[in-house]
């Protein structure tokens, strides 16, 4: 089996999210995609974060019979900070013998080397890096694993796609100034953020 993880704070999950789930399933031929909210990510603090079971539950309608695709809630479960290397240390233990791979934008995996036990995610998981901005090009990404990573480039994957020019961030703050975010949020999602008036 290869399956893929895609972690994130998803604040809240958005059409970027779906297409890049949707177009990494079928790059890298995937067999299942673990879909993972953090519970605390542990660079980002904001005073306007939903909860974490707001993100789940926003999630869940999301991939809601997608084929495929689970939507696991075992780092809001775990609490505290999420780190990578203990998520993976625990898929690793979960499926022992499927080929792991970790979604990772490319602007994140520029700092990969400063994350927490890097040695030990490379360990359990090849890492997928998805250029998202037209500053961020693979040519860039396999420079900095080189520079970093010499020894372990086979763990290292990059996906050229089309840059999606959409963020939770700016999702927020259309909806903050009572701006239309149809389109870009999926129908059920968005009623979902209405009722529980978030971001507000």
């Amino acid at each position: 089996m290869r399956t893929g993880i895609f972690g994130g704070a998803f604040d809240p999950p958005h059409a970027g999210h779906k297409k890049y789930a949707d177009e990494l399933k079928e790059r890298l031929s995937l067999d299942k995609l673990i879909v993972i909210p953090t519970a605390t990510p542990p660079h980002k603090v904001r005073e306007d974060a939903s909860s974490a079971e707001d993100r789940l539950n926003m999630l869940k309608l999301l991939f809601e019979g997608e084929i495929g695709v689970e939507v696991s809630d075992m780092e809001i479960a775990r609490g505290g900070k999420s780190y990578t290397y203990e998520t993976v240390t625990l898929l690793h233990g979960i499926y022992p013998d499927d080929e792991l791979i970790f979604l990772l934008g490319s602007d994140m995996l520029l700092s990969f080397h400063n994350w927490k036990n890097p040695d030990v995610i490379l360990s359990h998981v090849k890492i997928c890096a998805v250029t998202r901005s037209d500053e961020i090009n693979e040519e860039k990404l396999r420079r900095y694993i080189e520079e970093y990573f010499p020894e372990k480039k086979e763990r290292f994957i990059t996906c050229d796609f089309d840059p999606i020019e959409l963020s939770s961030t700016q999702i927020r703050s259309a909806i903050r100034n009572g701006e239309s975010v149809e389109g870009l949020v999926d129908e059920q999602v968005l009623k979902y953020i209405k009722e529980k008036e978030l971001y507000l």
